[in-house]
Formats: structure tokens, C-alpha cells, sequence
């Protein structure tokens, strides 16, 4: 989704630079993007850089649950070894007691049967012999057996103990892995901040070293308008005039004349069949899609307002460009910001001098003399002040720029 909003940015943009410098138009394209790019670029750094916060919280807890389980293990491993102490103590003693009444009556006494007793079938037996211990044989038989019980849950804790730290240390390797891969995701985001502040810098730089270059192409721009609308108002004044002789002419023949059939079989000029189209003629539209609409808008880099004085439209590099109407060419050269321009004089129609203009074209098939509609005048694209191939279609109504669209 923010590849198709930068996208949308940037073509919206190329309508609002339409006629700046290619260098500056980069510059700012290069700006706005980086604009559009660092929200969701610093949004994406934030969420790194909370799940590295996250992680690294998760492995901490897990090192603290290691260590707490490690220390266990060891208090439960001294357990064992205590135990282990206490018992070989109490088996040492029974030993020794053990002998002594061996040595003394020869057989074995009910202390060594009470120790011999290991299972069911001898139960009785050791039942019976520990009836009759003395009290110091019965003291050391009670102390072995708890020795023996306090091993083995010692025993069975430690075994415990070691699973847990097992598991733990297994769960703290993947969580440091995890705690790794956020901290690298996190410096990979922090880095393309600090990539786009760099882009966004030179791009700045850039604009603001050629503001004045602008500003004085943009005069250019608008002076060779201007001259283009005055040359074109003296030959719509001059057509007007022209028109006016005529028809006076025609109407003192007519006046000094009695046979209409004269009258009507004289072939009317050029300035009076113009003169003579219903109102509802429309100019020939030129082929491609309209990639930026005739009217004011706001200079991105300038900041004020300033009219687009025609439609541009885009059929692709080297295609045809016809013209719209029947007429004169009033010139065809390479005029400044308009690149290879052709003006053509259509005369009047509906009593106003209409004119178009075909500039940006990368050449011409005809410089001078009259041409028809739909004959070619030259083709598509881009030079001047333009960022790539197109064609810059005016209409001009008694020398001042109108809408194409409300012509064609």
C-alpha cells in the first residue's frame, strides 16, 4: 500500500512541475517521496525498536529464572552430597557395632538381620529382630533410614532441578536468538531513517541551490507566452480586418450587381469560409492520454500560483502529431522553454481568431505554408523544459490560451 501512495504522490506532483528543469524536478520528486516514505519508515523503526525492547525484557527474565534454577540445582546437589555424607557416617557405625557383636557371641545379632532384611518375604524376620535391639541399635537403624530417605528425596529434587535448568537454558538460547535478530532488525530500521534523512537532505539542497535558476526560467517561461499571445493577437486583429474588407467589398458588389447568379457562383476566401463555420465546429483532438489538465496551480518549489496554459498528452516518443484544423503556419522552430514549437493559424471561427500551438516536438515534417486537418506536423517529444516526451497542446482564442478541452 505505500508503494501505490508514494506512486499517487508522485503523479500528482508531475502535473504541479509541469515545464520546471528535469534536474529540479528530480530534486523535488527525490524530496517528495522521501516525504511520503519516512512516516511508515519511522513507524516500522518504532515497532523494532519495541520488539527489541520486548525481547531483550523476555531474555533478561529467562537469564534471572536460569540463575534462580542454577542455584537450586546447586543448593539440591549439596543436599545429596550431605545426605550421602550423613549416610556413609550411620553405615559406617552400624559396621563397626555390627563386628563388635559378631566378635563377642560369635553369631549374628538382630541388628545385622534388620539390616539383611531387604524385601517382603523377610519382613517378619526383620520385624522380629528389631523387637530386639538395644536402644543405641535402634538409635543407629533409625538414624540410616533417615538418612536414606533424606537422599533420596534430595536425590529426586536434584534430578528435578536438572530438567528445569535444562529447559531453561534451551528457552534462554532461543530467546537470545530472538533478543539478536530484534536488535538487528531494529538498527536495519534506525538505518533506513537515517538513509532517507541523508536523501532528504541532498534532495533539499539541491532545490534550494536552484530557486533563483527557477524563478528566472519560469520569467522565461512565461515572457515567450507572452510573446507568443501578443504575435498571435496582432494576426487575430489582422484576420478580423481582413474579414471586415472583404465583407464590405462583397456587399458593395452585391449592392452594384443585379444577377445573383454572379454572386453566387464567386468563390469565397479562406477568411470568409472561417468566418462562415457553425458554431458548433470543434478542433481535431490530438491522440494520447491527457497526462496534466490546462489551469492554475501551485508551484511546489516557488509556492505560488501559476497557469498551465494548455493540455498535455501522451501517446508515447516519435508518434504522430496532427494538426487540429485547417490553416497557416505561423512558425515552426525551436523557441526556448516550448522546445520545437508549431503555431497554426486556423483564422476565424465563430468570429474569433483560433490558433494552436504544438511545442516539445522532436521534429518537424513542414515549416511553412498551409496545411489540413489531421496532416502531420511533426512528432512527439521532449524538447524544452520538460521531463519527458509529451505533447504541450494549445488553444489560443484571439491570442490568449483557453481550455483545449472546450474545443476539441
Amino acid at each position: 500500500m505505500q508503494k501505490e501512495a508514494v506512486d499517487a504522490a508522485l503523479e500528482a506532483l508531475q502535473e504541479d512541475l509541469v515545464g520546471t528543469s528535469r534536474e529540479l524536478t528530480a530534486a523535488y520528486a527525490e524530496y517528495a517521496a522521501v516525504q511520503e516514505q519516512l512516516p511508515g519508515a519511522q513507524r516500522a523503526a518504532d515497532l523494532a525498536a519495541e520488539v527489541q525492547v520486548r525481547a531483550q525484557a523476555a531474555a533478561q527474565e529467562l537469564a534471572n529464572r536460569l540463575a534462580a534454577s542454577r542455584t537450586a540445582q546447586a543448593a539440591a546437589a549439596a543436599s545429596v552430597q550431605a545426605s550421602q555424607e550423613s549416610m556413609d557416617a550411620s553405615a559406617a557405625a552400624i559396621g563397626r557395632l555390627a563386628a563388635e557383636s559378631y566378635r563377642s557371641s560369635g553369631t549374628p545379632r538382630a541388628l545385622s538381620l534388620a539390616l539383611g532384611s531387604q524385601d517382603a518375604a523377610d519382613y517378619a524376620s526383620r520385624t522380629a529382630a528389631i523387637s530386639g535391639l538395644s536402644s543405641a541399635e535402634a538409635g543407629l537403624l533409625a538414624a540410616a533410614e533417615a538418612d536414606q530417605a533424606v537422599r533420596s528425596s534430595a536425590a529426586t529434587r536434584l534430578d528435578a532441578v536438572r530438567e528445569q535448568v535444562a529447559a531453561l537454558e534451551a528457552e534462554a538460547r532461543e530467546q537470545a536468538e530472538v533478543a539478536e535478530q530484534a536488535a538487528v532488525d531494529a538498527r536495519a530500521r534506525q538505518a533506513e531513517i537515517e538513509a532517507l534523512a541523508v536523501r532528504r537532505q541532498a534532495a533539499v539542497a539541491t532545490i534550494e541551490s536552484r530557486q533563483d535558476e527557477e524563478q528566472a526560467r519560469l520569467d522565461q517561461l512565461q515572457a515567450e507566452s507572452d510573446a507568443l499571445g501578443s504575435r498571435l493577437r496582432e494576426i487575430a486583429e489582422a484576420d478580423k480586418a481582413r474579414a471586415a474588407a472583404e465583407a464590405a467589398e462583397a456587399a458593395a458588389r452585391a449592392s452594384a450587381q443585379s444577377a445573383p447568379q454572379e454572386q453566387a457562383s464567386r468563390a469565397p476566401s479562406a477568411a470568409s469560409r472561417s468566418a462562415s463555420r457553425d458554431s458548433g465546429s470543434t478542433l481535431r483532438r490530438p491522440e494520447g492520454r491527457i497526462t496534466s489538465p490546462y489551469g492554475m496551480r501551485m508551484h511546489p518549489i516557488r509556492g505560488y500560483m501559476r497557469m498551465h496554459s494548455g493540455v498535455d498528452l501522451a501517446a508515447g516518443c516519435g508518434s504522430p502529431i496532427r494538426a487540429a484544423e485547417d490553416g497557416e503556419i505561423v512558425s515552426a522552430g525551436y523557441n526556448g522553454s516550448y522546445g520545437n514549437i508549431t503555431v497554426v493559424n486556423h483564422g476565424l471561427i465563430d468570429g474569433q481568431s483560433v490558433a494552436t500551438a504544438y511545442p516539445h516536438m522532436s521534429g518537424f515534417t513542414k515549416t511553412s505554408g498551409t496545411v489540413t486537418r489531421g496532416e502531420i506536423l511533426g512528432y512527439e517529444g521532449q524538447t524544452g523544459a520538460v521531463t519527458g516526451c509529451h505533447l504541450h497542446f494549445e488553444v489560443r482564442v484571439n491570442g490568449n490560451a483557453v481550455d483545449p478541452m472546450g474545443w476539441i
